[in-house]
């Protein structure tokens, strides 16, 4: 519990992936990246409940082995590439495994190198603070956003509206939402429909512990940065 308040992880895990074909099964070590989510909620003393949400029977029959199942596979109208995660919350809050008055933990599996030092640090932040949110973020190497074009009527348009031709060195740090950890109150979510709500406070988190297996390539990088042991070298 958060100052009195139940802390519930979630670990959102459907079962079909155009990047990375049954990309939530994929095993690091012998283990699911599903069921490290869950060893990671289950290690910190905070988390209450733990629940898997997926339309996979393969992985609804892992959540069962490991005692982390809904009572049912998620429906299909929140199992499509455009069902949002806020959707699937507020499915949860209705039947009743989440509550308005909860801490929501969301542990996206697709983060394999987050450790229990980083989940210690967001949960002692959310504590301190007493925000609606603590969200992990990480910095913005290349290509900075005041680079990024996009092509409109033909022609290069810079993203943002600003110019891309400052030097590097005079740009402003950028952070982006690497997925690993959402810490946030059920009702902000419901209130505001995003897991970003006003408040949010940002959690720092190195380049390598922010891989975010997406595609082919970052299977190939993780797996160069496991052979090598580079996941042990940063805090």
């Amino acid at each position: 519990m958060i100052n009195k308040r139940k802390v519930v992880a979630v670990i959102p895990a459907r079962g079909g992936s155009k990047g990375i074909p049954g990309k939530n099964l994929y095993e690091i070590n012998g283990k699911p990246l599903v069921q490290l989510a869950v060893e990671l909620a289950q290690s910190h003393s905070a988390v209450d409940e733990v629940y898997i949400t997926t339309d996979c029977e393969e992985i609804y029959s892992l959540s069962q082995q490991l005692g982390v199942s809904t009572p049912e596979l998620r429906p299909s109208h929140l199992s499509r590439d455009n069902s949002t995660t806020v959707d699937v919350v507020k499915y949860l809050v209705e039947n009743g495994l989440l509550e308005q008055d909860d801490v929501l933990l969301l542990l996206q599996p697709p983060s394999p190198l987050r450790k229990l030092k980083h989940l210690n640090d967001i949960i002692e932040l959310f504590t301190s603070e007493k925000v609606n949110a603590v969200v992990s973020v990480c910095e913005v190497s290349e290509p900075h956003p005041y680079k990024v074009q996009v092509i409109k009527n033909g022609f290069l348009t810079s993203l943002i509206g600003e110019n891309a031709s400052v030097p590097r060195q005079t740009l402003p740090k950028a952070y982006r939402l690497n997925g690993a950890f959402y810490l946030i109150s059920i009702s902000s979510i419901l209130e505001e429909k995003t897991f970003i709500p006003s408040g949010s406070l940002p959690y720092l988190m190195g380049e390598i512990e922010s891989i975010n297996l997406d595609s082919k390539m970052d299977l190939l990088l993780l797996e160069t940065i496991l052979d090598k042991g580079l996941d042990r070298g940063e805090s």
